[in-house]
């Protein structure tokens, strides 16, 4: 299949919501995507789209010399063909390469059930720096993770 990434759109915000609501326990609302499209300042949307549809997205934000991983999400119907690692991929060449705001690190928060996505990230070189008891709404602990980019400087 041809898959082309592409930074998110506001057109395509209904798609989003979609996957949103079919892949996180507690998903995000409309308003909150929007949000993050149109009024974080630093905050970059990527999508994977496969025949004009979107089926994949990777919300991050570059804040200083860091980013995080606010959300990551694929279709159900799309898993296991490598989005997951074009997302992450694709986001890295989003980060500055040169002057002061060199992303050194990446972060983000995982749910401890989440064994697929923990297994997608430690394949991609982010390492497990501790759990984070009863992080979510529901009482599950979070998994922080932190991808180092640059050792020194």
């Amino acid at each position: 299949m041809d898959y082309k990434v592409r930074f998110l759109e506001k057109a395509d915000l209904e798609q989003v919501y979609e996957i949103e609501k079919e892949c996180f326990i507690n998903p995000w609302k409309f308003s909150d995507l929007e949000y993050e499209l149109e009024g974080n300042p630093v905050n970059k949307f990527l999508v994977v789209e496969c025949s004009g549809r979107i089926v994949g997205f990777n919300d991050f934000m570059i804040t200083f010399n860091s980013a995080t991983i606010s959300q990551i999400a694929v279709t159900k119907e799309f898993r296991h063909q490598g989005l997951g690692t074009l997302l992450l991929n694709e986001m890295e060449k989003c980060f500055p390469s040169e002057g002061d705001q060199i992303v050194e690190n990446v972060t983000l928060e995982v749910r401890a059930s989440n064994v697929p996505a923990i297994n997608l990230y430690k394949k991609h070189g982010y390492e497990v720096v501790v759990k984070k008891p009863h992080y979510y709404p529901d009482g599950e602990d979070a998994i922080y993770m932190v991808k180092r980019l640059m050792l020194c400087r």
